[in-house]
């Protein structure tokens, strides 16, 4: 009784019933798998702080008791949570107009619109509405996450060159002001910045080849190739303070950061805007949650374990209440750090668990070191990080396989760099919502026939099929709905004149997974219409949830049993039967 109350509280935290089943085995790859993460994650942390135009500590802040929580009530083994850089960049867009120049203003900011997000989150869980992130479909959703990255690209050139950006400046604005400041590019941030890009993007896939190809195994070379930023920024603060970069060329550098986290406050509750951050707070949350569930579904999938959609809204809100208490920024699943998470064979978020104090220990004793770290090699971690994310090869298949879906894709991309993150989201989201009610207001109706002597039925006009004089049998492929109803009526009553008075018409509802109001009123009539002509409507192949809602309907009393068929052929049966 007591292990099975004990059982009952466990699964209420799935980390500690991992923990209770995991083997020593398991528990030593985890502390391997959170030590290698954490490596990628920290450069990351300070860069996407930065990104969101907040101090690079909040970055560190982010990353420890936000990371533990989920680690606690996230039902993903490897989903590793943290600052991510789409986040980021929706936080500055949220803050811009929010805060100006105003740097306290802007951090409590960055505080509330952790706190609303994460109130949104938890609603949602509360409701069960994790359905409602299925209306960002997958092209809309790549041509976001392909439209932010090239967005941030350009908004790390500015770091990248020396070139002095606004902060508020859209694509356009960024290519006017650089090409403006052209003559203010600064040689030594430039070689700060190419310098980083080339390491990293060589510490990739030809870092990995050259090691694999002298007889180094691929799972080591891998672990090599993603210590290479943590390197990288340990080797550009060495030479930064070694030639007084800052001092001496006016390299612009992160500055002091203060060393340890900060204790847990409420102060935010008190600033005001919060209905002003309400609508991007929503946004973040949204994208957030579709991010984290994507990455985490697909990771489970290959260990082919279950993810809860509804408990990863429950977790990641209570991540983001808790990230504003700590004085951190909105967080969400990382795609790179979850698949190196992964990669590195974590087995439960005891990983994650490792992965945060490793990152509170640098806060309380490295953070003190970096102050002469170029900004321009954080923006390069950001651009190298980011350009996995650029996709146009999802925007070329969409393209061939449907057009439709295609140009959204296209349209979110052009609309995120045009009109910034929030606006191509909702252009393309609302685009691809259009074009779903315009393909299901025009439903495939197609005339059935009986293929041999088989009790198959298909389309007349696409295979050699067998009917009969009198009869007309009609298959509806497509859900019975307001926006579609005046379009069946129309194209029934075609086939029906078109058959010359049958004096029976079978509708085969295999298609149909819904019939509202409207639809039962097509039906309705159609039945009133037949029978004063005497003739008879027939339905077959209903689906059980489609007949639950016709129970007590007049459309089913006025057919009666015998005129509702478990089939095409038992319907065909019966009627030539009765003749």
């Amino acid at each position: 009784m007591a292990d099975g109350g004990a059982s009952g509280w466990l699964k209420h935290f799935p980390l500690l019933d991992d923990l209770r089943r995991a083997s020593s085995g398991e528990l030593a790859q985890d502390g391997i798998a959170g030590t290698i993460t954490a490596i990628l994650l920290i450069p990351q942390a300070l860069a996407y702080a930065l990104l969101a135009g907040l101090p690079p500590e909040v970055g560190l802040y982010a990353s420890v008791l936000p990371v533990i929580v989920y680690a606690l009530l996230g039902s993903s083994r490897v989903l590793a949570v943290g600052p991510v850089a789409v986040a980021a960049v929706m936080v500055s867009a949220a803050l811009i107009p929010y805060a100006g120049d105003d740097p306290a203003r802007y951090l409590s900011g960055a505080l509330i619109l952790s706190a609303l997000s994460g109130a949104i989150l938890l609603a949602m869980a509360a409701l069960k509405l994790g359905w409602l992130t299925s209306f960002i479909s997958h092209p809309v959703l790549s041509g976001f996450t392909t439209g932010a990255a090239l967005f941030i690209v350009g908004t790390q050139l500015s770091s990248l060159s020396g070139i002095p950006v606004p902060r508020d400046a859209g694509s356009e604005g960024i290519v006017a002001a650089l090409y403006a400041g052209r003559d203010q590019l600064d040689s030594e941030t430039l070689a700060f910045g190419l310098g980083a890009l080339l390491l990293l993007f060589a510490a990739r896939a030809p870092l990995m080849n050259l090691l694999t190809r002298i007889g180094v195994k691929r799972e080591t070379a891998g672990i090599v190739g993603r210590t290479a930023p943590l390197l990288l920024v340990i080797a550009a603060t060495v030479l930064s303070a070694v030639f007084d970069a800052h001092g001496r060329w006016g390299v612009a550098v992160v500055g002091q950061i203060p060393h340890g986290l900060p204790g847990l406050s409420l102060h935010f509750l008190a600033e005001d805007g919060w209905l002003q951050l309400l609508a991007p707070a929503a946004l973040i949350a949204v994208i957030g949650y579709v991010e984290s569930i994507s990455v985490a579904k697909a990771l489970a999938f290959r260990r082919q374990e279950k993810v809860d959609p509804d408990r990863e809204l429950l977790a990641l809100g209570s991540t983001n209440i808790v990230a504003a208490i700590a004085g951190a920024m909105p967080v969400a699943g990382g795609f790179a750090r979850s698949m190196v998470n992964y990669d590195a064979g974590a087995r439960t978020q005891l990983a994650a668990v490792i992965t945060a104090l490793w990152v509170a220990m640098a806060a309380f004793l490295f953070t003190g070191l970096l102050a002469p770290l170029p900004k321009a090699v954080l923006a390069a971690i950001i651009v190298v990080a980011v350009w996995q994310l650029v996709d146009f090869k999802s925007l070329a298949h969409s393209w061939r396989y449907d057009r439709g879906d295609g140009a959204a894709q296209a349209a979110t991309i052009v609309g995120v760099l045009v009109d910034g993150v929030e606006g191509g989201l909702m252009i393309g989201a609302g685009l691809s919502l259009l074009l779903f009610l315009y393909r299901t207001s025009r439903p495939h109706i197609a005339v059935v026939g009986q293929v041999g002597e088989t009790e198959h039925f298909r389309n007349v006009l696409r295979h050699e099929v067998r009917t009969w004089p009198g009869l007309l049998l009609v298959r509806i492929d497509e859900t019975l709905y307001f926006a579609n109803a005046p379009r069946v009526e129309s194209e029934l009553q075609s086939h029906i004149v078109e058959a010359r008075k049958p004096k029976d018409v079978v509708l085969v509802m295999s298609g149909v997974a819904y019939i509202d109001t409207s639809g039962l009123d097509v039906l309705e009539a159609l039945e009133t219409v037949l029978r004063q002509h005497s003739s008879r409507l027939h339905l077959a192949e209903v689906k059980g949830p489609v007949m639950d809602r016709l129970a007590g309907t007049d459309l089913l009393a006025a057919l009666g049993p015998a005129r509702v068929h478990l089939s095409a052929h038992d319907a065909v049966v019966a009627i030539r039967s009765a003749l």
